[in-house]
């Protein structure tokens, strides 16, 4: 398959939908992840994506869709394979290898302190994966998030905790995102890129 990547062009529409406001800010990173897979193009032919949004990074990827609602939403759209299930259960219904990347975007350190199970998942049915996080967010005194549901799972998350959850495997690449605005949502990330 050939790889559909997001365009600068599609991220600027996503910044247009009525969910705009959750994706200021991202493009700093998504151009990131978009860089390493045209590296790699040559070596990719099947992709799968877990809690994409509205827009998965590869738009002819497959996705994990969690069956219950997604605040942020989810492709609609897409003429894909989707699967619907909780990604910290395993087995995933998904063969060993049967992916060449795996990607999952702000989705890690919503696992329910099961992340380094699912990562054990992302090595079976990868032979690469692209995982962005939050990264050293602090609440900077606004408690109001703190009460939001789910919000607490942004905060404090560094490169030890990140190793915790990938089972020490050192990735290829590391690369840091800045702050790309004032909200404590719009803090710094890193993206972290592995070859199994």
């Amino acid at each position: 398959m050939d790889l559909d990547l997001m365009t600068a062009n599609d991220f600027e529409n996503l910044l247009k939908s009525e969910s705009g406001h959750y994706y200021i800010g991202r493009w700093e990173y998504f151009k990131e992840v978009l860089k390493i897979l045209e590296n790699y193009k040559n070596e990719i032919k099947m992709v799968l994506e877990l809690g994409p949004s509205l827009m998965p990074i590869v738009k002819n990827s497959d996705l994990v869709i969690n069956p219950r609602e997604d605040q942020f939403g989810t492709p609609t759209e897409l003429n894909v394979k989707k699967y619907s299930f909780d990604a910290t259960t395993k087995p995933w219904p998904i063969k060993n290898k049967q992916y060449d990347m795996f990607i999952a975007l702000q989705v890690w350190e919503h696992l329910d302190n099961k992340q380094s199970r699912v990562f054990r998942e992302v090595i079976r049915i990868s032979k690469m994966a692209i995982l962005s996080f939050p990264y050293k967010w602090n609440d900077q005194g606004d408690e109001k998030l703190l009460e939001k549901p789910g919000y607490r799972a942004h905060f404090d998350i560094d490169k030890e905790l990140i190793s915790d959850w990938t089972l020490g495997i050192k990735p290829k690449k590391i690369i840091e995102i800045p702050r790309t605005g004032t909200k404590i949502s719009k803090g710094p990330r890193i993206i972290y890129f592995w070859k199994f």
